[in-house]
This record gives structure tokens, C-alpha cells and sequence, in this order.
């Protein structure tokens, strides 16, 4: 019985030695090659949006439709930041989504078209990159998909997207004054 319980102290004690050494070399250290590099984001980096250059654009135009996206007008039906205090009403009242089988998109307000671009869906990590034509823009996106609803939940790819929207799927676009079901 001393065997066993010595054993058992005798391979915690190797194990807690073996655990890595987290501290932090001393900023005159002797070695000129240590750098120590901080992986947080910091508010000031500055992240290039991407624009809908040539090779996106062929890329695009030339993937698979994915018809579980295609296939109606996506309407905006709610939407969360987690930078921001839960909104009462929605923000994005009346707003619409177009992805076309062809690559591209549209998005609009009521009846005015605001954006349009195009996208890769990408069909193994479930995202959607959004690059506007119009704008210096860019967005990327998890895609949460069903037949009545789609989620979109921003990445930080472009340090521009702390969103998570819920979509509907519907025939048109969005009427003012009447609520979406």
C-alpha cells in the first residue's frame, strides 16, 4: 500500500516539474533573438478590407450555387453586437439580402438597392466572404443555415464584424409598415 500512494506522489511530483515555465524572459535578457510578440488585437491594428478585385470575381462567378442560400430574398430580422448593449428594436428594419446563384449580391433597404458585390460561399468551413463592388468593403461570415432561417456570425477577419444576424427567408423584399412574420 506505501508503494502504491508513493507512486501516485512520485508522478505528481514529476508532473507538476514537467509543466512548461510560463514566465517571461527579462526584457535585458542576454539573448538578442527573443522577441516577445503579443497576440491580441489591439484597437489601433488596422485591418486591409479587401476589395472585389479580378481573381475574387472569377472565383466567384465560377463556384457551385449553394441553393440553400440562393434560392429567395433573405430579410433581416434581428440583430445582436457583442460590442454593443442589446438593441430594443432592429437595427436593420427593413434591410434585405440577394445572393445570387452567379456569385453575386445584392443588399438593399424597402425598395432601394444600398450594396452589391459578390461572395464565396465556402461549403466545408460554412463561410461567406462579402466584397462590395461599390464600396471598400468587406465581411466575412459563419453561416447557420435552415429551410426558413440563416444566421450569420461575424468573424474577426476584417476586425469589422462583432454582428450576429438572423435572417428569414422570404419571396420578396421587406414592405414598410408591415412586420416580418
Amino acid at each position: 500500500m506505501h508503494n502504491f500512494i508513493y507512486s501516485c506522489f512520485l508522478l505528481a511530483v514529476i508532473g507538476i516539474s514537467c509543466k512548461s515555465d510560463k514566465t517571461i524572459p527579462a526584457a535585458n535578457s542576454t539573448n538578442p533573438n527573443t522577441t516577445i510578440r503579443e497576440s491580441k488585437p489591439t484597437s489601433t491594428s488596422l485591418v486591409k478590407l479587401k476589395k472585389a478585385d479580378e481573381a475574387f470575381i472569377k472565383e466567384a462567378t465560377s463556384q457551385k450555387p449553394f441553393l440553400m442560400i440562393t434560392d429567395s430574398i433573405w430579410n433581416f430580422y434581428f440583430a445582436l453586437s457583442i460590442s454593443e448593449a442589446t438593441p430594443k428594436d432592429n437595427l436593420y428594419k427593413g434591410r434585405w439580402l440577394d445572393i445570387k446563384e452567379d456569385g453575386s449580391y445584392i443588399q438593399g433597404e424597402y425598395e432601394n438597392q444600398t450594396d452589391e458585390g459578390k461572395y464565396l460561399y465556402n461549403t466545408e468551413s460554412k463561410t461567406i466572404e462579402f466584397r462590395s463592388i461599390n464600396k471598400d468593403t468587406s465581411s466575412e461570415w459563419n453561416v447557420k443555415v435552415d429551410p426558413t432561417a440563416m444566421v450569420l456570425i461575424g468573424t474577426a477577419t476584417y476586425n469589422n464584424n462583432p454582428w450576429q444576424i438572423k435572417l428569414v427567408r422570404k419571396s420578396g423584399k421587406p414592405q414598410a409598415g408591415v412586420p416580418l412574420k
